[in-house]
């Protein structure tokens, strides 16, 4: 008999103990750390923004990034609830012009130790100046700039051919400045009267307004106007420049070349084909490239008061206030991975704010984006205070009525500026720090 035949179940023992004690020392693979990122991209950006988180999922398995989306009219009272109740995701999205709000009431970190103290450091040279700055609240860096979605022209390039207005090349020559403006405005206005053919008279204008507040923020910067304040103590809406560009703007309705808000819709006319110029932000160039019918281009708008200037807002990556440790380590890589690669996020109709991505062929060769770009050196913000739900509902209400010419511009501004005046200082009183009570005198001692 084989004396080696009874030590082999002896040996598998040994042999399955082996490698049970070097899993052991291995130990389990760990399970990514979860983080939650909101925001309200429920298009086709959000379908973008889906890939790159899987991208960053691929590239960092120790972390797992899950995204909600919900619609921005809900997403901002949501956001507000989460946070006041410690139930606020580590990583969110808020708009520049929202951001004044939730950084007051302390729900942002503070993102200042993370960008100076990093390794490596963070591009701040690789920002424009003034989107940098729209991201800063208190003297601190309460968020990165992912974006920014500036207010440019769109123009149907077949009535601008159709008109006269060409290059030299033969290609749609959008206008620059008020002259041109007016005199396309003036020759492509046409009233095609009913015929067998098209039952249905066809009214073709060559300009519409279509969102009055970004229009006007836009134009009324292009005259020079202010509307709040450096300190964001004072609204100065209805100062000469703020009145100058809603007279101007409502005598383009009221002398017929431009059609009035309840009789015409302003943006599906644009991309019905009867428009030629409409001036909107560049995040609906999605809604533009659905229709392959439409000869369309893009150009900054054209410098109707004294000086170039659009309107622009952005979306601002955040970290939720209180996140410590591996957590926050991990949420601010998320952060500069959606940072250095937002080229990506570019292609659903956004623009990239990060100078050495705009420097690039492949930007170059998104010709909308590119030319709504050049305007980034001048565009201006919102107005940037805590309280621009109670601003832009007084702001939206005087330029109605002096669009539809039920009030003059000059009346609808000095009541807008008043009633914003008077919730400056509600709002003031409101958010006031607490008053020390006096000291109480103490009784003197007597003398010796």
């Amino acid at each position: 008999m084989n004396p080696l035949i009874p030590l082999r179940p002896i040996a598998t023992v040994f042999c399955i103990l082996l490698v049970a004690v070097g899993l052991a020392s291995c130990g389990e693979r760990p399970r990514p750390l979860t983080l939650r990122f909101w925001n309200g991209f429920t298009g086709p950006d959000g379908r973008t923004m889906l890939k790159i988180i899987r991208q960053f999922n691929r590239e960092n398995p120790d972390i797992q990034v899950l995204m909600q989306r919900m619609d921005w009219g809900t997403y901002y009272n949501k956001l507000f609830v989460a946070s006041i109740g410690r139930r606020a995701p580590e990583v969110f999205v808020v708009h520049a012009s929202s951001l004044p709000r939730f950084a007051r009431a302390g729900l942002l970190a503070s993102l200042d130790p993370l960008v100076n103290g990093g390794a490596p450091p963070f591009p701040v040279h690789d920002f424009d100046p003034n989107v940098w700055q729209a991201m800063q609240y208190g003297g601190q860096t309460m968020a990165i700039p992912l974006d920014i979605h500036p207010m440019g022209m769109f123009y149907n390039a077949h009535l601008l051919r159709e008109g006269g207005f060409t290059q030299p090349d033969g290609s749609a020559r959008p206008p620059k400045t008020r002259a041109e403006f007016l005199e396309m405005l003036t020759r492509l206005k046409q009233h095609h009267p009913a015929s067998f053919r098209n039952p249905a008279p066809v009214q073709q204008w060559g300009f519409v307004f279509t969102t009055y507040r970004n229009n006007l923020m836009a134009i009324m910067a292009q005259f020079g106007g202010k509307l709040m304040s450096d300190d964001g103590q004072h609204c100065l809406l209805d100062q000469p420049p703020n009145v100058a560009a809603l007279e101007f703007c409502a005598g383009l309705i009221r002398d017929g070349l431009a059609p009035r808000p309840e009789n015409f819709d302003a943006w599906i006319g644009f991309r019905q084909g009867k428009v030629a110029l409409a001036f909107e932000g560049i995040y609906l160039l999605s809604d533009l490239e659905k229709q392959p019918e439409l000869d369309f281009g893009g150009a900054p708008l054209p410098v109707l008061g004294n000086e170039p200037a659009t309107w622009a807002d952005s979306h601002g990556l955040c970290l939720r206030a209180g996140l410590t440790g591996p957590r926050r380590e991990a949420a601010w890589r998320f952060i500069r991975f959606l940072s250095d690669h937002s080229l990506q996020w570019a292609k659903a109709g956004q623009i990239p704010v990060r100078l050495s991505l705009r420097d690039t062929p492949e930007f170059r060769a998104m010709r909308i984006q590119s030319a709504f770009a050049e305007q980034i050196p001048y565009a201006h913000y919102s107005p940037r205070v805590p309280f621009i739900f109670e601003f832009f509902s007084e702001f939206d209400l005087a330029v109605e009525r002096a669009m539809r010419g039920t009030q003059p511009p000059l009346e609808a501004l000095q009541i807008a500026t008043r009633r914003i005046n008077k919730a400056i200082e509600r709002d003031r009183a409101e958010n006031a720090p607490p008053r020390m009570p006096p000291p109480t005198p103490q009784p003197s001692l007597p003398q010796e």
